[in-house]
Protein backbone atom coordinates (compact mmCIF):
# COMPACT_ATOMS: atom_id res chain seq x y z
CA UNK A 1 0.00 0.00 0.00
CA UNK A 2 1.24 3.59 -0.68
CA UNK A 3 2.43 5.73 2.21
CA UNK A 4 -0.44 6.46 4.59
CA UNK A 5 -2.02 9.89 4.29
CA UNK A 6 -4.65 9.10 6.95
CA UNK A 7 -4.12 7.13 10.16
CA UNK A 8 -6.71 6.13 12.74
CA UNK A 9 -5.23 4.84 15.98
CA UNK A 10 -7.54 3.23 18.56
CA UNK A 11 -10.29 5.73 17.74
CA UNK A 12 -13.58 5.65 19.64
CA UNK A 13 -16.31 8.26 19.64
CA UNK A 14 -19.68 8.78 21.37
CA UNK A 15 -22.14 11.57 20.58
CA UNK A 16 -23.24 13.95 23.35
CA UNK A 17 -25.74 12.43 25.78
CA UNK A 18 -25.33 9.02 24.18
CA UNK A 19 -24.54 5.92 26.20
CA UNK A 20 -23.29 4.05 23.15
CA UNK A 21 -20.08 4.35 21.17
CA UNK A 22 -20.78 5.36 17.57
CA UNK A 23 -17.26 4.20 16.67
CA UNK A 24 -15.24 1.62 18.58
CA UNK A 25 -11.45 1.22 18.67
CA UNK A 26 -10.77 1.84 14.99
CA UNK A 27 -7.27 1.17 13.70
CA UNK A 28 -6.81 1.88 10.01
CA UNK A 29 -4.37 3.38 7.53
CA UNK A 30 -5.45 4.86 4.18
CA UNK A 31 -2.78 5.22 1.51
CA UNK A 32 -2.17 8.36 -0.51
CA UNK A 33 -4.15 8.14 -3.74
CA UNK A 34 -6.25 5.21 -2.49
CA UNK A 35 -9.99 4.86 -3.08
CA UNK A 36 -11.54 3.43 0.08
CA UNK A 37 -15.25 2.56 0.16
CA UNK A 38 -16.94 2.43 3.57
CA UNK A 39 -19.95 0.13 3.75
CA UNK A 40 -22.42 -1.15 6.32
CA UNK A 41 -26.08 -0.83 7.19
CA UNK A 42 -27.70 2.33 8.57
CA UNK A 43 -26.32 3.08 12.02
CA UNK A 44 -23.06 1.22 11.45
CA UNK A 45 -21.04 4.44 11.78
CA UNK A 46 -20.29 5.38 8.15
CA UNK A 47 -21.24 9.06 8.40
CA UNK A 48 -19.46 9.44 11.73
CA UNK A 49 -16.37 7.85 10.19
CA UNK A 50 -16.45 10.38 7.34
CA UNK A 51 -16.80 13.28 9.75
CA UNK A 52 -13.72 12.17 11.65
CA UNK A 53 -11.53 12.94 8.67
CA UNK A 54 -12.12 16.69 8.48
CA UNK A 55 -12.53 17.27 12.21
CA UNK A 56 -16.30 17.77 12.30
CA UNK A 57 -16.11 14.94 14.81
CA UNK A 58 -15.44 15.89 17.53
CA UNK A 59 -15.01 19.68 17.03
CA UNK A 60 -18.51 20.56 15.82
CA UNK A 61 -20.40 17.63 17.33
CA UNK A 62 -18.91 17.53 20.82
CA UNK A 63 -19.18 14.21 22.63
CA UNK A 64 -16.40 11.92 23.86
CA UNK A 65 -13.42 11.25 21.60
CA UNK A 66 -10.56 8.83 22.24
CA UNK A 67 -7.52 7.90 20.20
CA UNK A 68 -5.89 9.86 17.37
CA UNK A 69 -6.73 10.71 13.75
CA UNK A 70 -3.84 12.00 11.64
CA UNK A 71 -4.57 13.55 8.23
CA UNK A 72 -1.59 14.41 6.01
CA UNK A 73 0.64 14.66 9.04
CA UNK A 74 -1.79 16.74 11.13
CA UNK A 75 -3.84 15.63 14.12
CA UNK A 76 -7.51 16.44 13.59
CA UNK A 77 -7.88 17.28 17.26
CA UNK A 78 -6.05 20.52 16.39
CA UNK A 79 -7.59 23.33 14.33
CA UNK A 80 -10.29 22.89 11.71
CA UNK A 81 -9.04 25.75 9.54
CA UNK A 82 -5.99 23.98 8.12
CA UNK A 83 -7.97 20.77 7.50
CA UNK A 84 -10.32 22.57 5.09
CA UNK A 85 -7.36 23.06 2.74
CA UNK A 86 -6.70 19.34 2.74
CA UNK A 87 -10.10 17.64 2.96
CA UNK A 88 -13.11 18.30 0.74
CA UNK A 89 -16.34 16.94 2.22
CA UNK A 90 -19.67 16.08 0.58
CA UNK A 91 -22.40 15.19 3.07
CA UNK A 92 -25.08 12.57 2.52
CA UNK A 93 -27.64 15.34 1.97
CA UNK A 94 -25.78 17.72 -0.33
CA UNK A 95 -28.57 20.30 -0.13
CA UNK A 96 -27.64 21.10 3.48
CA UNK A 97 -24.28 22.42 2.22
CA UNK A 98 -25.79 24.91 -0.22
CA UNK A 99 -26.37 28.52 0.78
CA UNK A 100 -25.07 30.83 -1.98
CA UNK A 101 -27.39 32.65 -4.35
CA UNK A 102 -25.94 31.16 -7.55
CA UNK A 103 -24.36 27.90 -8.62
CA UNK A 104 -21.16 29.70 -9.53
CA UNK A 105 -21.10 31.47 -6.16
CA UNK A 106 -21.48 28.14 -4.38
CA UNK A 107 -18.49 26.64 -6.20
CA UNK A 108 -16.43 29.78 -5.63
CA UNK A 109 -17.21 30.14 -1.92
CA UNK A 110 -14.46 27.82 -0.63
CA UNK A 111 -11.62 29.14 -2.83
CA UNK A 112 -12.66 32.73 -2.05
CA UNK A 113 -12.38 32.02 1.67
CA UNK A 114 -8.89 30.62 1.06
CA UNK A 115 -8.03 34.09 -0.39
CA UNK A 116 -6.82 32.61 -3.66
CA UNK A 117 -6.06 34.88 -6.65
CA UNK A 118 -9.06 35.73 -8.80
CA UNK A 119 -7.74 33.94 -11.89
CA UNK A 120 -7.19 30.73 -9.93
CA UNK A 121 -10.67 30.92 -8.41
CA UNK A 122 -12.20 31.30 -11.87
CA UNK A 123 -10.23 28.32 -13.19
CA UNK A 124 -11.20 26.13 -10.24
CA UNK A 125 -14.87 27.06 -10.59
CA UNK A 126 -14.82 26.44 -14.34
CA UNK A 127 -13.21 23.02 -13.87
CA UNK A 128 -15.57 21.98 -11.05
CA UNK A 129 -18.77 23.00 -12.85
CA UNK A 130 -17.74 21.47 -16.16
CA UNK A 131 -16.64 18.27 -14.46
CA UNK A 132 -19.99 17.87 -12.73
CA UNK A 133 -22.12 18.91 -15.72
CA UNK A 134 -23.34 22.18 -14.20
CA UNK A 135 -21.60 24.78 -16.36
CA UNK A 136 -24.85 25.75 -18.10
CA UNK A 137 -26.48 26.43 -14.72
CA UNK A 138 -23.72 28.75 -13.42
CA UNK A 139 -26.10 31.68 -12.90
CA UNK A 140 -29.04 29.63 -11.60
CA UNK A 141 -30.14 29.67 -7.96
CA UNK A 142 -29.22 26.39 -6.22
CA UNK A 143 -32.76 26.11 -4.89
CA UNK A 144 -34.10 25.71 -8.43
CA UNK A 145 -31.95 22.65 -9.19
CA UNK A 146 -33.21 19.08 -9.02
CA UNK A 147 -32.15 16.90 -6.10
CA UNK A 148 -29.47 15.20 -8.17
CA UNK A 149 -28.16 18.51 -9.51
CA UNK A 150 -27.86 19.82 -5.96
CA UNK A 151 -25.78 16.76 -5.12
CA UNK A 152 -23.54 17.49 -8.11
CA UNK A 153 -23.14 21.07 -6.91
CA UNK A 154 -22.03 19.92 -3.46
CA UNK A 155 -19.42 17.75 -5.17
CA UNK A 156 -18.36 20.68 -7.38
CA UNK A 157 -17.86 22.89 -4.32
CA UNK A 158 -15.64 20.22 -2.76
CA UNK A 159 -13.66 19.79 -5.98
CA UNK A 160 -13.08 23.54 -6.22
CA UNK A 161 -11.24 23.51 -2.89
CA UNK A 162 -8.52 21.47 -4.59
CA UNK A 163 -7.60 19.42 -1.53
CA UNK A 164 -5.60 16.19 -1.53
CA UNK A 165 -8.41 14.22 0.10
CA UNK A 166 -12.05 13.94 -0.95
CA UNK A 167 -14.55 12.50 1.55
CA UNK A 168 -17.92 11.54 0.10
CA UNK A 169 -20.89 10.41 2.17
CA UNK A 170 -23.32 8.67 -0.21
CA UNK A 171 -22.43 11.05 -3.07
CA UNK A 172 -24.46 9.28 -5.74
CA UNK A 173 -27.58 8.52 -3.71
CA UNK A 174 -29.58 11.19 -5.57
CA UNK A 175 -28.04 10.65 -9.01
CA UNK A 176 -29.43 8.65 -11.88
CA UNK A 177 -27.26 5.69 -13.01
CA UNK A 178 -25.71 7.62 -15.89
CA UNK A 179 -24.96 10.63 -13.67
CA UNK A 180 -23.53 8.44 -10.91
CA UNK A 181 -21.23 6.74 -13.40
CA UNK A 182 -20.07 10.11 -14.73
CA UNK A 183 -19.31 11.48 -11.25
CA UNK A 184 -17.44 8.35 -10.16
CA UNK A 185 -15.49 8.28 -13.42
CA UNK A 186 -14.57 11.91 -12.77
CA UNK A 187 -13.37 11.02 -9.29
CA UNK A 188 -11.35 8.12 -10.69
CA UNK A 189 -9.73 10.49 -13.19
CA UNK A 190 -8.87 12.94 -10.41
CA UNK A 191 -7.10 10.14 -8.56
CA UNK A 192 -5.05 9.26 -11.60
CA UNK A 193 -4.15 12.83 -12.59
CA UNK A 194 -3.77 14.51 -9.21
CA UNK A 195 -3.32 11.58 -6.81
CA UNK A 196 -6.40 12.55 -4.83
CA UNK A 197 -7.29 10.20 -1.97
CA UNK A 198 -10.98 9.25 -1.93
CA UNK A 199 -13.04 7.93 0.97
CA UNK A 200 -16.63 7.16 0.00
CA UNK A 201 -19.43 5.86 2.20
CA UNK A 202 -21.93 3.97 0.07
CA UNK A 203 -24.71 1.38 0.05
CA UNK A 204 -24.14 0.66 -3.62
CA UNK A 205 -22.36 -2.68 -4.01
CA UNK A 206 -21.69 -2.28 -7.73
CA UNK A 207 -20.09 1.15 -7.28
CA UNK A 208 -17.87 -0.09 -4.46
CA UNK A 209 -16.78 -3.14 -6.44
CA UNK A 210 -16.06 -1.15 -9.61
CA UNK A 211 -14.21 1.84 -8.17
CA UNK A 212 -12.72 1.05 -4.74
CA UNK A 213 -9.27 -0.34 -4.05
CA UNK A 214 -10.44 -1.56 -0.65
CA UNK A 215 -13.73 -1.78 1.19
CA UNK A 216 -13.93 -1.10 4.92
CA UNK A 217 -17.04 -2.76 6.36
CA UNK A 218 -18.43 -1.31 9.60
CA UNK A 219 -20.72 -3.16 11.99
CA UNK A 220 -22.05 -1.41 15.11
CA UNK A 221 -19.22 1.13 14.93
CA UNK A 222 -16.38 -1.40 14.64
CA UNK A 223 -14.42 -2.60 11.63
CA UNK A 224 -15.81 -5.99 10.63
CA UNK A 225 -13.52 -6.37 7.61
CA UNK A 226 -11.22 -4.31 5.40
CA UNK A 227 -10.02 -5.90 2.17
CA UNK A 228 -10.14 -5.76 -1.61
CA UNK A 229 -13.65 -5.83 -3.14
CA UNK A 230 -13.16 -9.37 -4.42
CA UNK A 231 -12.56 -10.68 -0.91
CA UNK A 232 -15.47 -8.74 0.59
CA UNK A 233 -18.07 -9.83 -1.96
CA UNK A 234 -16.98 -13.46 -1.85
CA UNK A 235 -17.83 -13.61 1.87
CA UNK A 236 -21.58 -14.24 1.89
CA UNK A 237 -21.72 -14.57 5.69
CA UNK A 238 -20.08 -11.14 6.11
CA UNK A 239 -22.49 -9.54 3.64
CA UNK A 240 -25.53 -11.03 5.38
CA UNK A 241 -24.29 -10.09 8.85
CA UNK A 242 -23.50 -6.50 7.86
CA UNK A 243 -26.54 -5.83 5.65
CA UNK A 244 -24.65 -5.42 2.37
CA UNK A 245 -26.33 -6.39 -0.87
CA UNK A 246 -24.43 -9.09 -2.80
CA UNK A 247 -23.34 -8.27 -6.31
CA UNK A 248 -26.03 -9.21 -8.81
CA UNK A 249 -26.30 -9.54 -12.58
CA UNK A 250 -26.32 -6.40 -14.68
CA UNK A 251 -29.75 -4.91 -15.16
CA UNK A 252 -30.40 -3.32 -18.51
CA UNK A 253 -31.80 0.18 -18.54
CA UNK A 254 -35.37 -0.03 -19.88
CA UNK A 255 -35.96 1.64 -23.21
CA UNK A 256 -39.73 1.47 -23.39
CA UNK A 257 -39.88 -1.88 -25.17
CA UNK A 258 -40.61 -5.11 -23.38
CA UNK A 259 -41.81 -3.29 -20.26
CA UNK A 260 -44.69 -4.88 -18.43
CA UNK A 261 -47.90 -3.03 -19.07
CA UNK A 262 -51.14 -2.80 -17.17
CA UNK A 263 -53.32 -4.26 -19.88
CA UNK A 264 -56.80 -2.81 -20.20
CA UNK A 265 -57.26 -1.97 -16.52
CA UNK A 266 -59.07 1.36 -15.99
CA UNK A 267 -56.51 4.11 -15.17
CA UNK A 268 -56.76 5.90 -11.85
CA UNK A 269 -54.39 8.64 -13.05
CA UNK A 270 -54.60 10.00 -16.60
CA UNK A 271 -52.10 12.59 -17.81
CA UNK A 272 -52.96 14.31 -21.09
CA UNK A 273 -50.37 16.51 -22.86
CA UNK A 274 -48.97 17.77 -19.56
CA UNK A 275 -46.50 20.65 -19.65
CA UNK A 276 -44.83 22.53 -16.83
CA UNK A 277 -42.17 25.24 -16.65
CA UNK A 278 -40.68 27.17 -13.76
CA UNK A 279 -40.52 30.93 -14.03
CA UNK A 280 -36.75 31.24 -13.51
CA UNK A 281 -33.58 29.54 -12.36
CA UNK A 282 -32.21 26.44 -14.02
CA UNK A 283 -35.00 26.30 -16.60
CA UNK A 284 -33.12 28.11 -19.35
CA UNK A 285 -35.32 30.48 -21.39
CA UNK A 286 -38.34 29.01 -19.60
CA UNK A 287 -38.28 25.82 -21.68
CA UNK A 288 -40.76 23.32 -20.28
CA UNK A 289 -39.34 20.93 -17.69
CA UNK A 290 -42.22 18.64 -18.74
CA UNK A 291 -43.33 19.00 -22.35
CA UNK A 292 -46.53 17.40 -23.72
CA UNK A 293 -46.29 14.27 -21.58
CA UNK A 294 -49.13 11.77 -21.72
CA UNK A 295 -49.43 8.55 -19.74
CA UNK A 296 -51.89 6.48 -17.71
CA UNK A 297 -51.44 4.79 -14.34
CA UNK A 298 -53.72 1.78 -13.93
CA UNK A 299 -55.61 0.86 -10.80
CA UNK A 300 -53.72 -1.54 -8.49
CA UNK A 301 -50.41 -1.56 -10.35
CA UNK A 302 -46.88 -0.88 -9.13
CA UNK A 303 -45.17 1.59 -11.44
CA UNK A 304 -41.53 2.71 -11.28
CA UNK A 305 -40.56 6.03 -12.86
CA UNK A 306 -36.93 6.38 -13.88
CA UNK A 307 -34.88 8.93 -15.81
CA UNK A 308 -31.96 11.29 -15.61
CA UNK A 309 -31.63 14.00 -12.96
CA UNK A 310 -33.37 17.20 -13.98
CA UNK A 311 -35.65 15.34 -16.39
CA UNK A 312 -38.80 16.25 -14.47
CA UNK A 313 -39.56 13.17 -12.32
CA UNK A 314 -40.11 15.05 -9.05
CA UNK A 315 -41.87 17.86 -10.91
CA UNK A 316 -44.23 15.29 -12.41
CA UNK A 317 -45.09 13.92 -8.96
CA UNK A 318 -45.72 17.41 -7.63
CA UNK A 319 -48.07 18.24 -10.49
CA UNK A 320 -50.00 14.99 -9.95
CA UNK A 321 -50.40 15.75 -6.24
CA UNK A 322 -51.38 19.39 -6.78
CA UNK A 323 -48.29 20.95 -5.20
CA UNK A 324 -47.55 22.43 -8.63
CA UNK A 325 -50.19 23.37 -11.17
CA UNK A 326 -49.68 22.45 -14.85
CA UNK A 327 -48.84 25.21 -17.32
CA UNK A 328 -50.47 23.09 -20.02
CA UNK A 329 -52.49 19.91 -20.37
CA UNK A 330 -54.62 18.08 -17.82
CA UNK A 331 -54.36 15.50 -15.05
CA UNK A 332 -57.33 13.36 -14.10
CA UNK A 333 -57.61 11.38 -10.86
CA UNK A 334 -60.36 8.79 -11.03
CA UNK A 335 -61.90 10.87 -13.81
CA UNK A 336 -61.72 14.22 -11.97
CA UNK A 337 -59.65 17.02 -13.47
CA UNK A 338 -57.15 18.27 -10.86
CA UNK A 339 -57.67 21.82 -12.16
CA UNK A 340 -61.08 21.62 -10.47
CA UNK A 341 -59.76 20.03 -7.24
CA UNK A 342 -58.15 21.61 -4.20
CA UNK A 343 -54.86 20.27 -2.87
CA UNK A 344 -56.82 18.92 0.09
CA UNK A 345 -59.18 17.02 -2.22
CA UNK A 346 -56.25 15.59 -4.16
CA UNK A 347 -54.54 14.49 -0.92
CA UNK A 348 -57.65 12.52 -0.02
CA UNK A 349 -57.07 10.48 -3.17
CA UNK A 350 -53.26 10.37 -3.28
CA UNK A 351 -50.71 10.05 -0.49
CA UNK A 352 -47.30 11.59 -1.29
CA UNK A 353 -44.03 10.61 0.38
CA UNK A 354 -41.27 13.09 -0.48
CA UNK A 355 -37.57 12.40 -1.07
CA UNK A 356 -36.68 13.64 2.40
CA UNK A 357 -39.20 12.34 4.97
CA UNK A 358 -37.94 14.81 7.57
CA UNK A 359 -39.71 17.61 5.69
CA UNK A 360 -43.05 15.99 6.44
CA UNK A 361 -42.47 15.32 10.15
CA UNK A 362 -43.24 17.84 12.89
CA UNK A 363 -45.31 16.17 15.65
CA UNK A 364 -43.93 15.01 19.00
CA UNK A 365 -44.71 11.28 18.63
CA UNK A 366 -45.15 8.80 15.81
CA UNK A 367 -48.79 8.35 16.83
CA UNK A 368 -49.55 12.08 16.78
CA UNK A 369 -47.75 12.47 13.46
CA UNK A 370 -49.90 9.75 11.93
CA UNK A 371 -53.07 11.23 13.43
CA UNK A 372 -52.33 14.90 12.72
CA UNK A 373 -54.16 15.33 9.41
CA UNK A 374 -57.12 13.28 10.62
CA UNK A 375 -57.55 15.53 13.66
CA UNK A 376 -58.12 18.44 11.30
CA UNK A 377 -61.21 16.71 9.90
CA UNK A 378 -64.61 15.88 11.34
CA UNK A 379 -63.70 12.21 11.81
CA UNK A 380 -64.61 10.95 15.32
CA UNK A 381 -61.73 10.26 17.74
CA UNK A 382 -62.56 6.54 17.93
CA UNK A 383 -62.26 6.19 14.17
CA UNK A 384 -59.03 8.19 14.17
CA UNK A 385 -57.55 5.76 16.69
CA UNK A 386 -58.61 2.75 14.60
CA UNK A 387 -57.13 4.27 11.44
CA UNK A 388 -53.85 5.25 13.10
CA UNK A 389 -53.37 1.87 14.75
CA UNK A 390 -54.07 0.09 11.47
CA UNK A 391 -51.63 2.34 9.59
CA UNK A 392 -48.87 1.86 12.16
CA UNK A 393 -49.41 -1.90 12.09
CA UNK A 394 -49.16 -1.88 8.29
CA UNK A 395 -45.69 -0.31 8.39
CA UNK A 396 -44.47 -2.13 11.49
CA UNK A 397 -44.33 0.85 13.86
CA UNK A 398 -46.88 -0.19 16.50
CA UNK A 399 -44.19 -0.60 19.15
CA UNK A 400 -42.73 2.82 18.35
CA UNK A 401 -45.94 4.85 18.45
CA UNK A 402 -44.72 7.00 21.36
CA UNK A 403 -41.25 7.67 19.97
CA UNK A 404 -40.16 11.19 18.95
CA UNK A 405 -39.90 10.90 15.11
CA UNK A 406 -36.44 12.53 14.74
CA UNK A 407 -35.08 9.86 17.10
CA UNK A 408 -36.02 7.12 14.63
CA UNK A 409 -33.78 5.68 11.95
CA UNK A 410 -34.21 7.17 8.48
CA UNK A 411 -36.08 4.04 7.42
CA UNK A 412 -38.55 4.35 10.28
CA UNK A 413 -39.00 8.07 9.61
CA UNK A 414 -40.00 7.20 6.05
CA UNK A 415 -42.39 4.56 7.41
CA UNK A 416 -43.95 7.21 9.68
CA UNK A 417 -44.75 9.39 6.67
CA UNK A 418 -46.17 6.35 4.87
CA UNK A 419 -48.35 5.60 7.90
CA UNK A 420 -49.59 9.21 7.89
CA UNK A 421 -50.81 8.99 4.31
CA UNK A 422 -52.26 5.51 4.85
CA UNK A 423 -54.30 6.78 7.78
CA UNK A 424 -55.89 9.38 5.51
CA UNK A 425 -57.41 6.55 3.49
CA UNK A 426 -55.60 7.26 0.22
CA UNK A 427 -55.56 4.22 -2.05
CA UNK A 428 -52.90 5.68 -4.33
CA UNK A 429 -49.40 6.12 -2.90
CA UNK A 430 -46.68 8.09 -4.66
CA UNK A 431 -43.12 7.89 -3.34
CA UNK A 432 -40.20 10.01 -4.52
CA UNK A 433 -37.03 7.90 -4.24
CA UNK A 434 -38.06 5.85 -1.19
CA UNK A 435 -34.63 4.18 -1.13
CA UNK A 436 -32.78 7.50 -0.77
CA UNK A 437 -30.36 7.28 2.17
CA UNK A 438 -31.51 3.77 3.05
CA UNK A 439 -29.30 0.73 3.38
CA UNK A 440 -30.05 -2.49 1.52
CA UNK A 441 -32.29 -3.98 4.22
CA UNK A 442 -34.22 -0.75 4.87
CA UNK A 443 -34.90 -0.24 1.16
CA UNK A 444 -36.22 -3.77 0.89
CA UNK A 445 -38.42 -3.35 3.99
CA UNK A 446 -40.05 -0.22 2.57
CA UNK A 447 -40.63 -1.84 -0.80
CA UNK A 448 -41.96 -4.99 0.87
CA UNK A 449 -44.53 -2.76 2.61
CA UNK A 450 -45.46 -1.34 -0.79
CA UNK A 451 -45.76 -4.85 -2.20
CA UNK A 452 -48.06 -5.81 0.67
CA UNK A 453 -50.24 -2.75 0.07
CA UNK A 454 -50.38 -3.57 -3.62
CA UNK A 455 -51.70 -7.01 -2.74
CA UNK A 456 -54.44 -5.27 -0.74
CA UNK A 457 -55.55 -3.21 -3.76
CA UNK A 458 -53.39 -0.09 -3.51
CA UNK A 459 -51.87 1.65 -6.53
CA UNK A 460 -48.17 2.37 -6.01
CA UNK A 461 -46.01 4.79 -8.01
CA UNK A 462 -42.36 5.31 -7.08
CA UNK A 463 -39.52 7.31 -8.57
CA UNK A 464 -36.15 5.60 -8.31
CA UNK A 465 -32.61 5.51 -9.62
CA UNK A 466 -32.19 2.00 -8.23
CA UNK A 467 -32.57 -0.39 -11.15
CA UNK A 468 -32.53 -3.40 -8.81
CA UNK A 469 -35.62 -2.16 -6.94
CA UNK A 470 -37.35 -1.17 -10.18
CA UNK A 471 -36.75 -4.59 -11.74
CA UNK A 472 -37.74 -6.52 -8.64
CA UNK A 473 -40.88 -4.68 -7.51
CA UNK A 474 -42.37 -2.75 -10.42
CA UNK A 475 -44.90 -4.28 -12.77
CA UNK A 476 -44.34 -1.42 -15.18
CA UNK A 477 -41.42 0.96 -15.72
CA UNK A 478 -41.78 4.43 -17.23
CA UNK A 479 -38.72 6.35 -18.38
CA UNK A 480 -39.06 10.13 -18.29
CA UNK A 481 -36.87 11.77 -20.88
CA UNK A 482 -37.31 15.34 -19.76
CA UNK A 483 -37.92 18.05 -22.31
CA UNK A 484 -38.00 15.76 -25.33
CA UNK A 485 -41.58 14.61 -24.84
CA UNK A 486 -43.49 11.68 -23.46
CA UNK A 487 -42.36 9.12 -20.94
CA UNK A 488 -41.74 5.65 -22.37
Amino acid sequence: MPDAIIKLENVSYAYPRSRNWALKKLDLEIGEGEFLAVMGENGAGKTTFCRLLNGIVPHSQGGEFRGAVTVDGELTIGTLASLTRKVGMVLDDGETQLFSDTVRGEAAFGPENLLLPGDEIEERVRFALEATGLAQYANAAPGTLSGGQKQRLAIAAALALGGKILVLDEPTSQLDPAGAGEVLSLIRDLRERQRVTVIMATHNSEEAAAFADRICVLKDGAIAACAAPGSIFCDSALLENCGIRPLGPDILRPSGEGILSAGNTMPVIQIDNLSFSYDSGNNINNVNIIDNLSLDIADNEITAIIGQNGGGKTTLLKTITGLLRPTGGDIFIRGKNTREMTVSAISAEIGFVMQNPDRQLFADTVYNETAYALKNTAIPEDEIRVRVEAALAAVGLTEKSNVFPPALSRGDRAKTVIASVLAMGSKILILDEPELGQDYRSSRRIMDIMQGLHERGYTIVFVTHNMVLAAEYARRIIEIKGRKGNGN
